[in-house]
C-alpha cells in the first residue's frame, strides 16, 4: 500500500512494515568474540546478527549495530502487535538494553515475563557514530511473541531511531519515534545453528538499570503551564489577550517554518512538510521527523501545534446535537454556538482547499459521488450543513488556509506571541503539580536533557492541564490525583516521581475513555479509475510545484477524496453515527475506512505503566454488541449497494462477506480521537460520581487546577475531534476568565512559536512585526509576509493586497494601508 495515501500514520507503520521487501541474510563472523551468526543489513545502517543451538530451545544469541546515537530495536516477529522487542541504545561508553512488547502504535513498554537478556562485553562497543551490542537472550523465544527456532526461516523486523530515549541511563525509558527507518526481512534460522553455542553463551554476563535525578527548585513564575494539544494554543491566547500572565509550555519543538520548524521539503527550503497537506501521510517516514510522542498507547503530536500538525486534517464542525445529547447545562449547543463562530471566523475549515477552486486527483469522488447519488444519498457540504448526517456525502473538510495547513499555530499563536504578558517555553514536559492541600502551588518540568526543576506559581495563579486525553491523565496520577490503583503504580515506578503524601490523594475517576473504531474495506472499481502517482506528492512535478506556490493543486489536499455519513437504528432504537473516509491508494480501487462515532457505546480504561507511558488497560474498541451491531449495519448497506446489477464497485473479500462476519474476523483500528479521560460533569467523582472536572473545567477537590483538551469531553463527536475540541476550548476558557481576575496559568504540550512574532500597535492598520536579528529568523519574517500577501485573506475577511511595504534594516517590518474587517490580525507561515 502506497506510504502517500494511508489514512493515519499508526497505519502506515503497520503498512510500511508489511510493504518491506523481504530480504535474505549472510553467515558473518565476529572478529573479536568469534561468534559465527546469520546477519542481516539495512541500508539505513543498523545490522542484526542471530546464533541459535543446534537443538531448538528458547535462547539465542543476538548483535546489534548501529550507526546511530539513538537507539536501535529488533522485533522477534514480523509484526507491530504483541512481538517482543529488544532495544538497545549507548550511554555514555555503555550500552543500556532492554526487552520489551510490541503494542501496535503505542511506546513498547518492558516484557513482564521471565526472559532475560545479558550482554557479552567482549563483542559490545561504543563509538562516536554508533555501537555494536552482543547478547544473550534467554527464554525469549515464546510461542506467538518470537520466531519459531525449529523453523528453517522467519520474519522479524527492524526499528532505527537518530534520538536516545528519554532517560538514557534508564533501561524502561520511553523511546522517541523511529525516525532513521524501519521494516521487516527474512531470515535464514537454519543457517544460524551451530554446535559451539553453548561456549559462545558462557560468555554472557548480566546488566543494570537507574531512575532519574530529583528535581532541583526553580523560580517564580507568573504562570505555568503542562504538555498540551492545540488547546493550549487557543486557552493561551484567549487568556493573553486579557491582559492575565501566562507561561505556555510546550513538551515539543518548532513545528512551521516560520516557528523555527526546519523539517523543510526538498523542493522549497522555507517550507515545512507539516504545513503541506498533500504530505500528511508521508510524515511518519519523512527523514528527520520527530513529531510523536513516544509515551502514549496511540499516535500523539509532541511539537508546536500537537496533532494539529501532523494529523489528517479532517475539519469537521459538530452538529448541533453533539453538544446537545449528553454535555450538561452550560455546554448545550445554544450556549457554545457564539464559541464555534469564533473559532470558525479564524480558522473556518475548507471543503475546498486549492485556491484556484478546483479539486485534483479526483477520481474517487468522480466514482463515489455517482454510486451515492444513484442510491439516493444526499450531496452536502458538511461546514454548511453540518446537522445533517443521515446518508450523506461530501467533498472532506480538511483544516486549511491558503492551501497550507492552518490549525492553532496559524490562527490563535501569532497573536499572543507578541505580547509582553505572553511566555512560551519549548521543550519542557510537565511531570506532576505540586500541591498543598487543594491548592496547585507549582508544577515540576523535565527538559530535553532529563533535568527536572520545578516552577512556582504565583499567589492567584491558575493551572490548565491541555496535554492532551492520553497525557493529561498521566499529569494528574503523578500528581496523587486519580483512581488510588494507579497512583499506586506511580509510587512503585521507577519514574522518580515525588507524590504528595497518601492522605492528600484525590480519588477521582481519571482515566475513562472513548474513541471512534474503524474497519478498513477496499472495493474495486469497474471500468478504469486512475489516481495520482505517490512520487507525485513526496517529490512533485515542476507543475505542481508552480500550482501549489500559489496554494493551489493535489498538494493542497489531504489524503481523502470524499466523505459520508450515516445514522443506523439498532434493532433496540439506539442510534450510531458513522462516518466513512474515502481514499485510494491504488488505481481502480478504492477504500472505505468505517468508524463508529456519536452513539458509541464501547468505553475503555487508560492506566499508567510503572515506566511512565501511559496505555490502555481495558480496550475501548468494538467491544459492546450495539456498536458491533451498527458497524455491522452500515457494512452491510455498502455491500448490498455495491452487489447490484449496475454497480460501479466490487468488494474485494469474499462475496458471501456480510458486516457481522467482516466485525467478527476484523481486528479494529483507533480512530486516535479519544475523549473522557478527565471527564466533565456535575456529579462530582470523589463522591462515587462519573465526573474529574466541573463545568469551568476545574478538576474536583482542588481550587486552582483545570482541564482543558478532549479528555474532559462527556460525550464522543460526531466527527474528527479537531474542530470540536477548538470550539470547546473557546467555551471552556470563557468560563475560567469569567471566574476571577487573577492570572492564569496555560498547559500545553505541543504549542509554541519563535521566528515572526507579531503584535497589534495602537494604530488597528499599523502592525509591527518582531524579526529577531539572525539572518534565518529574519528570512523567516519576511516569508511569512510573502505568505500573507498571496492568500489576500485575514480571519476569513478578503481584504486588499497589501502596499507600501517597508523592510527597516532587517528588524521591523511595518505594513500600513491595509483595510481591514477584523481589529484581530496574525501574520504565520
Amino acid at each position: 500500500m502506497s506510504a502517500s495515501r494511508i489514512f493515519t500514520s499508526s497505519l502506515l507503520l503497520a503498512a510500511g512494515l508489511a510493504g518491506v521487501q523481504a530480504q535474505s541474510t549472510a553467515p558473518y563472523t565476529d572478529d573479536i568474540t568469534g561468534i559465527t551468526f546469520q546477519q542481516y543489513v539495512s541500508t539505513a545502517g543498523l545490522s542484526f546478527g542471530i546464533a541459535l543451538p543446534e537443538e531448538a530451545g528458547t535462547d539465542f544469541i543476538g548483535q546489534i549495530s548501529a550507526s546511530t546515537t539513538g537507539w536501535a530495536a529488533v522485533t522477534l516477529t514480523g509484526s507491530m502487535r504483541n512481538s517482543l522487542l529488544v532495544v538497545s541504545w549507548p550511554n555514555g561508553d555503555d550500552v543500556v538494553s532492554s526487552l520489551r512488547t510490541t503494542t501496535g502504535y503505542s511506546n513498547p513498554g518492558v516484557f513482564d515475563g521471565t526472559a532475560t537478556i545479558k550482554p557479552i562485553a567482549a563483542g559490545t562497543s561504543v563509538n562516536e557514530t554508533g555501537f555494536t551490542y552482543t547478547f544473550l537472550c534467554e527464554g525469549c523465544l515464546i510461542e506467538g511473541k518470537s520466531f519459531d527456532a525449529s523453523a528453517e526461516t522467519g520474519i522479524l523486523g527492524w526499528a532505527l531511531s537518530t534520538t536516545p530515549p528519554t532517560a538514557p541511563s534508564v533501561a524502561s525509558s520511553a523511546l522517541q519515534y523511529h525516525d532513521g527507518g524501519f521494516g521487516i526481512y527474512g531470515f535464514d534460522l537454519a543457517g544460524s545453528k551451530s554446535a559451539k553455542f553453548s561456549s559462545w553463551a558462557a560468555l554472557a554476563s548480566a546488566g543494570s538499570t537507574t531512575v532519574p535525578s530529583p528535581p532541583t527548585p526553580g523560580g517564580n513564575s507568573t504562570t505555568p503551564s503542562p504538555p498540551s494539544m492545540k488547546l493550549g494554543l487557543v486557552v493561551s491566547q484567549r487568556l493573553a489577550e486579557t491582559g492575565k500572565s501566562v507561561l505556555l509550555l510546550e513538551r515539543g519543538g518548532p513545528s512551521f517554518y516560520s516557528s523555527g520548524g526546519d523539517l523543510v521539503v526538498p523542493w522549497n527550503d522555507t517550507l515545512t512538510a507539516y504545513e503541506v497537506p498533500g504530505l500528511f501521510s508521508s510524515l511518519p517516514s519523512f527523514p528527520g521527523n520527530k513529531a510523536y510522542c513516544s509515551d502514549t498507547p496511540e499516535m500523539a503530536g509532541c511539537i508546536l501545534g500537537g496533532g494539529t500538525a501532523v494529523n489528517g486534517l479532517q475539519f469537521v464542525r459538530p452538529p448541533s446535537f453533539d453538544f446537545d445529547n449528553n454535555w450538561p447545562e452550560g455546554w448545550k449547543w445554544a450556549e457554545v454556538e457564539a464559541s464555534a463562530e469564533r473559532v470558525y471566523e479564524r480558522n473556518p475549515g475548507s471543503t475546498s482547499p486549492s485556491t484556484d477552486g478546483k479539486y485534483y486527483d479526483n477520481s474517487v469522488w468522480d466514482v463515489l459521488s455517482k454510486f451515492f447519488a444513484g442510491a439516493g444519498w444526499k450531496h452536502v457540504d458538511t461546514n454548511e450543513q453540518p446537522d445533517e448526517k443521515f446518508q450523506v456525502y461530501s467533498y472532506p473538510a480538511i483544516n486549511t488556509i491558503g492551501g497550507l495547513r492552518a490549525g492553532p499555530v496559524r490562527t490563535y499563536l501569532p497573536l499572543a506571541a507578541g505580547l509582553p504578558n505572553f511566555t512560551l517555553q519549548l521543550h519542557t514536559k510537565v511531570v506532576r503539580t505540586l500541591r498543598t492541600q487543594s491548592t496547585v502551588t507549582g508544577v515540576e518540568v523535565e527538559g530535553q536533557e532529563g533535568t527536572r526543576q520545578i516552577i512556582n506559581v504565583n499567589q492567584g495563579g491558575k493551572v490548565i492541564l491541555a496535554a492532551g486525553a492520553m497525557s493529561s491523565p498521566r499529569i494528574l496520577f503523578n500528581s496523587g490525583i486519580g483512581p488510588a490503583d494507579q497512583i499506586n503504580i506511580v509510587k512503585s515506578g521507577n519514574t522518580g516521581v515525588t507524590l504528595p503524601a497518601e492522605s492528600e490523594w484525590i480519588n477521582l475517576p481519571v482515566g475513562f475513555v472513548r474513541d471512534h473504531a474503524y474497519i478498513s474495506l477496499n472495493f474495486n472499481v469497474k471500468g478504469n479509475m486512475t489516481i495520482m502517482s505517490p512520487d507525485e506528492f513526496t517529490n512533485p512535478s515542476n507543475l505542481t510545484k508552480s500550482l501549489y506556490a500559489s496554494g493551489a493543486g493535489p498538494l493542497a489536499q489531504s489524503f481523502n477524496r470524499a466523505m459520508s455519513y450515516t445514522t443506523v437504528t439498532n434493532a433496540d432504537g439506539h442510534k450510531t453515527l458513522i462516518q466513512t473516509h474515502l481514499s485510494s491508494s491504488a488505481n481502480k480501487t478504492i477504500t472505505f475506512l468505517f468508524a463508529v462515532t456519536h452513539g458509541v457505546t464501547s468505553t475503555g480504561m487508560l492506566g499508567i505503566t510503572p515506566d511512565g507511558n501511559t496505555e490502555w488497560t481495558v480496550n475501548p474498541y468494538l467491544t459492546s454488541a450495539s456498536d458491533k451491531e451498527a458497524m455491522a449495519t452500515a457494512i452491510d448497506e455498502i455491500l448490498a449497494l455495491s452487489r447490484q446489477a449496475n454497480s460501479t464497485l466490487t468488494y474485494i473479500g469474499s462475496a458471501n462477506a456480510t458486516g457481522a462476519s467482516i466485525v467478527a474476523t476484523s481486528n479494529p483500528l483507533a480512530g486516535t480521537h479519544m475523549t473522557g479521560t478527565t471527564i466533565m460533569g456535575t456529579d462530582d467523582g470523589r463522591n462515587n460520581g462519573s465526573s474529574v472536572v466541573d463545568t469551568n473545567c476545574k478538576v474536583y477537590g482542588t481550587d486552582n487546577l483545570f482541564v482543558v483538551d478532549a479528555g474532559m469531553h462527556p460525550d464522543l463527536p460526531t466527527g474528527n475531534t479537531q474542530a470540536i475540541v477548538m470550539v470547546a476550548a473557546e467555551h471552556a476558557v470563557a468560563k475560567i476568565i469569567a471566574l476571577d481576575a487573577g492570572s492564569v496559568n496555560g498547559t500545553s504540550t505541543s504549542p509554541a512559536v519563535g521566528g515572526a512574532l507579531v503584535t497589534r500597535t495602537s494604530c488597528p492598520l499599523l502592525f509591527d512585526i518582531k524579526v529577531p536579528l539572525r539572518k534565518q529568523q529574519t528570512k523567516r519574517g519576511e516569508h511569512a509576509l510573502q505568505h500573507l500577501l498571496r492568500e489576500e485573506w485575514i480571519h476569513g475577511y478578503m481584504a486588499r493586497q497589501l502596499s507600501n511595504l517597508a523592510l527597516l534594516q532587517g528588524r521591523h517590518i511595518i505594513v500600513g494601508d491595509r483595510e481591514l474587517g477584523a481589529l484581530d490580525f496574525f501574520c504565520n507561515s
